[in-house]
């Protein structure tokens, strides 16, 4: 069995600048470091609230409300 990844969480808060919809997400930032890489390198991976992986929420974000792409990311007061 292997053990999982080490992960970090986050909560993001969105605004969309086309509608004016607010909203909040929690997302777990997760560390993976590939065994057979010599190098050592660690990537991350950020999974949503849904278990959906992805690049980043920051670049990602699209408005629930409106399906709108112009929107702001900002992390949540009381978040690391």
């Amino acid at each position: 069995m292997t053990a999982d990844p080490p992960s970090v969480p986050e909560t993001y808060g969105f605004d969309c600048t086309h509608c004016g919809h607010t909203w909040t997400a929690d997302f777990q930032l997760m560390f993976f470091t590939d065994p057979m890489d010599p190098s050592g390198l660690t990537t991350q991976e950020y999974v949503d609230e849904a278990g959906r992986a992805m690049r980043s929420p920051l670049a990602d974000a699209v408005c629930p409300e409106c399906g709108g792409r112009r929107v702001r990311v900002h992390a949540e007061r009381g978040t690391p």
